[in-house]
């Protein structure tokens, strides 16, 4: 008798498991889909900040190669 009532609470806990398993599952997944959607954002922004400083170091460097090439030569 004790026996099946082991066998009957440990087979409630593998229906339980079972069950919370599928409810869980999307929920994890869309949790992970959503991080990682953030990461990739965050990404994106932070190259498109990298992006913009190397350009605007590339537009002072012209700026000060067009002055220096304006300077007159004294010599």
């Amino acid at each position: 008798m004790e026996s099946l009532r082991e066998e009957e609470v440990l087979a409630l806990e593998a229906d339980l498991l079972r069950r919370l398993e599928e409810r869980l599952t999307p929920l994890v997944q869309r949790a992970a889909a959503d991080a990682a959607k953030v990461a990739m954002h965050q990404l994106r922004l932070d190259l498109m900040s990298h992006i913009s400083r190397h350009e605007d170091t590339i537009r002072r460097l012209k700026r000060s190669e067009l002055a220096l090439n304006h300077v007159p030569n004294t010599r």
